[in-house]
């Protein structure tokens, strides 16, 4: 049976600080965002984590700014 994707999934987001070397210069640059792992080994050749996991829950809907109550 197909898993519904409006429910949440059970299994947080996990998105880890990491560093990496800038192709131009050869310098490590702290990364300014969040990523999951399999994102940072797809964009960068030389990566190293920086700290451990940001948990987030796995969102259902996007923004809304007409939304009651936030």
């Amino acid at each position: 049976m197909p898993r519904d994707f409006l429910q949440p999934s059970a299994d947080p987001l996990a998105l880890y600080p990491f560093r990496f070397r800038d192709p131009v210069s050869g310098k490590w640059v702290r990364a300014r965002y969040k990523a999951e792992r399999k994102e940072i080994v797809a964009r960068y050749a030389e990566w190293e984590l920086c700290g451990p996991p940001e948990l987030r829950a796995r969102a259902v809907a996007g923004f809304n700014p007409w939304r009651p109550g936030s």
